[in-house]
């Protein structure tokens, strides 16, 4: 999508739209076993057996299952190292405590909630802007806003139970509109989208993608970087952003940071039900309640593929943004 214009071609509904999101999937799934085979073949490079094949000359031959479980297994891993902390810090209990001292709130998102710690630290002159309205926001305000999202969530999961979840198959069927248009859900230039979904992501990878960098750039490029005749003849996955241009004139093609989250998960938990179907083939396990982990870290490896190009969208130093 285009930035100056994202908002006025009605684009936000056409791809919810039952046809739209059909032709969407069709493209994704035809790309799915091309880009399966390369995130295979990079892993098994970095396998032990191939690195010593390599030493002497000779090649290795690791089991697709084998690589893939392995590799899994380190994302689940590394996953969990990093949601005890999101898992402490919106301890029901520990919020609560906060009221009291809304201050104390915002210098702990600032310390202990990797999202916010990370992107305050990152010296990237893209992220100085959010950086400076953050700490212009009042404590008060960004407390309010993730009890209403943590709210949210613990309302919406007894509505959306696992087994009803993976069942779901249509944008509507998630019901997650409000995350993306309740203004109480949200800090304008602070807390969107792409933050909330990481947040709510370490604490429910079975049911809440991370709608980050990794899963709209991938599904761009799993989707052959198609228009599907949007009106603004642009990826639905991008947001072109027209509006600040670099000191060169260079536009960046920033991931879309206004993705509707309901029709991201369609592609999301697609993606997931193809990994499974592939696990059953190929002798590996998945475990759904680390649906999103697995499909995270494929997306991780799609973006792996085009780093170059990547590099050219985001203008070189712009490449380095979580969400």
């Amino acid at each position: 999508m285009i930035r100056s214009t994202n908002k006025e071609q009605n684009e936000y509904s056409l791809v919810k739209k039952p046809a739209h999101v059909k032709r969407v999937w069709e493209a994704v799934e035809a790309s799915l076993p091309k880009y399966w085979e390369m995130f295979v073949a990079a892993e098994k490079e970095k396998t032990p057996g191939a690195k010593l094949a390599a030493k002497f000359g000779g090649t290795a031959s690791a089991k697709e299952g084998g690589v893939v479980a392995q590799v899994f297994e380190d994302a689940v891993e590394s996953y969990e190292k990093e949601a005890e902390k999101y898992r402490k810090f919106f301890d029901p209990a520990a919020l609560d405590e906060y009221f009291d001292d809304p201050n104390a709130f915002k210098q702990g998102l600032a310390r202990d909630v990797p999202v916010i710690a990370n992107t305050l630290r990152n010296r990237s002159a893209e992220l100085r802007e959010w950086q400076m309205h953050f700490r212009a926001s009042r404590p008060k305000d960004l407390l309010e806003v993730f009890t209403n999202v943590l709210d949210f969530r613990a309302e919406w999961s007894k509505e959306h139970p696992p087994t009803d979840y993976a069942k779901h198959d249509a944008p509507d069927e998630f019901s997650l509109d409000p995350l993306d248009g309740d203004e109480t859900m949200s800090l304008v230039n602070v807390i969107g989208m792409g933050i909330k979904s990481i947040v709510l992501y370490y604490l429910d990878p079975e049911r809440l993608p991370p709608r980050g960098r990794n899963g709209l750039y991938g599904l761009f490029f799993l989707s052959a970087k198609n228009h599907f005749d949007l009106p603004s003849k642009s990826s639905e996955f991008l947001m072109i952003n027209d509006l600040s241009p670099t000191s060169d004139g260079s536009i960046i093609m920033d991931q879309n940071y206004w993705y509707p989250y309901g029709t991201f998960s369609v592609y999301a938990i697609r993606v997931f039900r193809w990994i499974h179907e592939r696990s059953r083939a190929s002798g590996f396990t998945v475990d759904p309640k680390m649906r999103y982990v697995y499909v995270d870290r494929f997306f991780e490896s799609v973006c792996a593929h085009h780093v170059a190009d990547l590099k050219t969208m985001r203008a070189h130093e712009r490449f380095e943004v979580p969400a």
